[in-house]
Formats: C-alpha cells, structure tokens, sequence
C-alpha cells in the first residue's frame, strides 16, 4: 500500500546519500548498458510512431550519467513554418520541470536562515486572502495547502497572455479552499506561482534574475531561463497543438507573468544534463535539504502522496526514482532520475497533450538493464 512505501523511500534515499550520492565522490558504478544497434532503431521506430500517431513535430531525448550526455537524439522540427530541424542545442519550453528550481531556491533561502518551511505564507505574503491563513511554505511546496489551482479553473490557454499577481491570486481565490491545510494533496500551481512571489520578496528582484545568479549561471546552464515571448532565446522551439481536425496551430510562447515558476522556464538537454550532475554533490544543496526535497509527503490518514518538494518520488522496476513532467500549452517534457544507476532521462517535444511518459518509458527500456 502507499503509505508503506514511505519509510523504504526514506530509507533509499539516505543510503543513496551515504553511499556517496550526495557528495563529490560516488562509489556506486552506473549500470548503463549500451544499447546495440537494433535496440537504437526499435527506439527510434517507437519515438516516431509516437510522433505520427500524435502528429508531433519535434522530439529531441537524452540519457545522462554523472555530467555527460551518454545518448541523445533529434527527430522533426523545431519549428514547422520555418523548416528548422531539432537538434541538440534546441531550446524547449519545460513546464512544471520549472517546480524543481523554484524548490532549490526555497530551500536555499532555509539553508541561508531566511525562512523556514513551517513558516505562515502570510508572514511574506500579507495580502494574500484571510481564508488562506495558516497554510505554509512547506504546504505550498508539497501541493498539501488546499489552495485552488489557478491553472485549472483558466485553463492552459490563460498562459499566453500578461497577469498581474493580484490577478492570479483573485483567480485562485473564487474557488473555496479544497481542504483544510495539511489534510489533503491536489496538484495545485498556485502554490508554486506564490512560491516564487515569496523568492521574489526575499530577493528583491524578479524570479529569473534570482535562478539565474543562484543557480543557472554557477551551473553553467546558459540556456535555461523564463520563456518571456518578448526576449531573444536563440535556439527556441517553437510550440503547437492540434485542432480538432487534427490540423496543425501554432501556440505563442509562455508569458513568464501568467506562470513564474510554476512552468515559465525554458532549457535544453545540456543544460538538464548539468542540473542533474549538480544534484550529486552538495555544491548547490545540502544533503540534508535533498533529502527532504525528495522525501514524500504522508498525510495524516496514511496516504503516500509521492510527491516531495517540487519531484515526484517513486520507483521503475524496484529503483528508487526522482522526476517531474511538464507540459504548457506548446509543449510537453519529461525528467526523470534514477540515482541507483547514475542515470537521467529527459524528453522534450514540441507539442501540447503528446505523451512524454511514453515517450521517457521508451528510452529507459532501451537504457535500463533488464529493459
């Protein structure tokens, strides 16, 4: 049963810790297998019935393993109109991957003493609604706070247009709480757009600014940043979904006002391959922070949410495994970690709605010993 599960998780992931997965020195081989030629081509005739069943125009998919891309693959367009192959230094809008940064900026302010997960939001946030008072940081990370998401009462297709905070937060605030805080789980990203207010307001400064000083520029991500339809970002994908003719549409970029950080980042598959070799070491966060940040939340009547802070936690054929999906109106894209094996799977395509679960499930069956 699921709450069972959580102590064994716990119990994974500090032996991954001091097995040397959470320090610069890792004593666990990879148990990467390198695929031969025939599996190559079953993996690529999945990834492209996938992409014609779904009429998908590009697909770009990585395995990492401790700071190097081991494999990686191009198929279609990044953008139609103008005929431009994927390759692998597109850029692609990630969707709610963009959690597992504003979660590191979270827990590096708790490092730095700035404020702590048990905190009231509204210590930060004062004019946020009554009706939301004593929800916490930790609440709002772990989707346990009851406030409504905003997304899902306007929908993907608010994304393309500017908000103010006042506005996303009056959207979230015509629904009634969900449950009481702490008492239940619903994907919520509200929680996650307030989350990078609070950053905001302990920085000083807008969001990207403060991933970017903190955490893509010390890692050297150079192509990881807010999508902001406005700015240049060579090598953008562009993004589409299908009418319900199955024809083609094009879908304007993400707003970084409609979304902050819970699914305004664009990256690319290096750029993943870094952030996943940065969360070996203890150079960005502690082991201690990681641990939490990957430890699943129990609610009070036994359920295992799987869900950490900004990951979802869980398991592939018996390892233990961190991750998140993403999708935004263009675009879909997945991230997953299996620390045990020293190995990353990222999938980006540049088509709302298409499966990026199937897509990732193909490379590590192609990857995975006993795959």
């Amino acid at each position: 049963m699921p709450a069972r599960r959580a102590p064994r998780v716990i119990l994974v992931l500090s032996a991954l810790l001091g097995l040397g997965l959470g320090s610069g020195t890792p004593e666990v081989r990879a148990q990467l297998i390198q695929p031969d030629a025939a599996r190559l081509a079953e993996l690529d005739r999945r990834i492209q019935a996938e992409m014609e069943e779904l009429r998908i125009p590009g697909v770009l998919v990585g395995v990492a393993s401790r700071g190097r891309l081991v494999h990686w693959k191009a198929y279609g367009l990044a953008n139609v109109e103008l005929a431009v192959p994927v390759t692998d230094s597109t850029v692609f809008e990630i969707g709610s991957i963009s959690k597992e940064f504003v979660s590191a900026a979270v827990l590096l302010l708790m490092e730095e003493g700035r404020l702590g997960l048990d905190d009231g939001i509204h210590a930060y946030l004062p004019f946020l609604p009554s009706e939301w008072l004593g929800v916490t940081i930790r609440q709002l990370l772990t989707h346990t706070s009851g406030i409504p998401d905003y997304e899902e009462i306007q929908t993907y297709e608010a994304y393309r247009f500017r908000f103010t905070p006042e506005e996303i937060i009056r959207v979230a605030h015509s629904r009634p709480m969900d449950f009481l805080p702490g008492t239940g789980y619903y994907y919520s990203n509200t929680g996650y757009f307030l989350l990078s207010l609070l950053v905001e307001h302990l920085e000083g400064r807008p969001l990207g600014q403060v991933l970017g000083d903190r955490i893509f520029h010390p890692l050297g991500m150079t192509q990881t940043r807010m999508a902001d339809p406005e700015r240049i970002i060579p090598h953008r994908a562009a993004g589409y979904y299908v009418d319900g003719t199955m024809g083609l549409v094009n879908r304007d970029p993400t707003q970084t006002s409609s979304t902050l950080g819970a699914g305004g980042i664009v990256s690319s598959v290096h750029d993943l391959v870094k952030w996943d070799e940065a969360l070996y070491g203890t150079g960005l966060l502690s082991a201690e922070s990681k641990e939490a940040m990957w430890t699943p939340v129990v609610l009070p009547s036994g359920q295992n949410t799987n869900y950490g802070f900004g990951w979802r936690v869980g398991e592939y054929r018996g390892r233990w495994t961190v991750g998140h999906t993403g999708m935004v109106a263009g675009f879909v894209a997945a991230f997953l970690r299996i620390p045990e094996e020293e190995m990353a799977v990222i999938v980006f395509a540049n088509r709302y709605r298409a499966n990026s679960g199937r897509l990732r499930d193909a490379v590590l069956e192609t990857f995975l010993p006993g795959g």
